[in-house]
């Protein structure tokens, strides 16, 4: 074996160091017009969302639930293709339900709290 501890590795799968050299080059990008004028939308129907339901619609049976909604989910998902400015797809939920949506996939699906890419939301 060699001297160092990383050498049968090829180079990519090092560890990188404190001082590799990578920094910022520059400031983070602002949001674009498009995607400012969405969350302008989004902050609009998540007031709209918890005023309509002030108690957690997830209720996930479990003691922790704090019942008081202070959050909003959409079971189809941004990254599923749903529409986070849509009133009819977001779940008014407690924060700790909120998370055990996001933790516990498989369970959360089964429940109706996540939607799988491809389906819609039944009505």
């Amino acid at each position: 074996m060699s001297g160092t501890r990383y050498s049968s590795l090829p180079a990519r799968t090092k560890p990188m160091s404190r001082g590799s050299g990578l920094q910022r080059t520059g400031r983070l990008r602002p949001r674009s017009e498009k995607t400012q004028r969405i969350y302008v939308t989004r902050r609009q129907v998540v007031a709209q969302v918890l005023d309509a339901n002030p108690w957690c619609q997830i209720r996930w049976d479990d003691p922790g639930c704090q019942r008081r909604s202070t959050e909003v989910h959409e079971p189809g998902m941004r990254s599923r293709g749903a529409d986070i400015c849509n009133p009819a797809e977001c779940v008014a939920g407690c924060h700790y339900c909120h998370r055990m949506v996001h933790d516990h996939p498989a369970e959360a699906t089964r429940r109706g709290w996540l939607i799988p890419s491809g389906k819609k939301r039944a009505a």
